[in-house]
């Protein structure tokens, strides 16, 4: 049908019921390659399938690999907040794709052991018998899901720049909060022993950990506590 500029038409009457978005009630922990979490969430996309994986972003400078004191004068850089885990939502459980094992780089679901579930189960032989453990899946509920959401929002929010102006001069005695999610060391609190040199290192006190160790640290890790 053609249409000509000026011509009056009218609303057409839509015959299918309307789809709702779906909303999620847990979201269920799947394992994938440590480091391939973003290309395994767009190779889900490109299959139907919903899924997320919190990033950390932050923007270095090119000169001197440090973080830029403002964004536009770095390089972006995107790092999982959690490596090896992205978060699928419950109504994709049934969706044929999620058991599609050709996607590459990704795992299975998560499952925890239940305190104390094990139970006895005899086999087909009446000596025989195996121990089984009762399973049950990882998942997160939506309020802790907004939890999640809110501390890598304001770990982002720290790292673009909010707050401190260019970088932070860490002196000896200085507290600084490890905020690395590739780290081991994540989340520890530790005490500045020397400041930044040359190559952009610091020494710093981790008391909590095994009586105390002492760690070398880059300052795109550390943030003031």
């Amino acid at each position: 049908m053609d249409y000509y500029k000026g011509q009056f038409v009218g609303f057409v009457q839509v015959q299918q019921a309307r789809l709702e978005a779906p909303v999620p009630r847990r979201w269920y922990l799947r394992q994938c390659m440590p480091g391939k979490d973003a290309r395994v969430v767009l190779r889900l996309a490109t299959l139907g399938v919903s899924a997320w994986s919190p990033t950390i972003v932050r923007y270095i400078d090119r000169r001197t690999r440090r973080v830029a004191a403002k964004p536009h004068l770095g390089r972006r850089i995107e790092t999982p907040f959690l490596p090896g885990l992205i978060f699928v939502p419950d109504f994709e459980l049934h969706n044929p794709a999620t058991r599609d094992r050709s996607v590459k780089d990704l795992g299975d679901y998560m499952r925890l052991a239940i305190s104390g579930g094990g139970r006895i189960a005899r086999a087909s032989d009446p000596d025989a018998v195996v121990l089984r453990d009762d399973y049950q899946f990882a998942t997160l509920s939506v309020d802790l899901m907004a939890q999640l959401r809110d501390i890598v929002n304001a770990e982002n929010g720290a790292r673009i720049g909010r707050g401190h102006r260019g970088p932070v001069k860490y002196k000896p005695g200085d507290k600084i909060y490890i905020v690395d999610g590739s780290s081991q060391l994540f989340a520890f609190e530790a005490e500045v022993k020397r400041g930044v040199d040359s190559k952009g290192r610091l020494k710093a006190f981790i008391a909590a950990l095994m009586g105390g160790v002492s760690v070398d640290l880059s300052e795109t890790q550390v943030e003031p506590a």
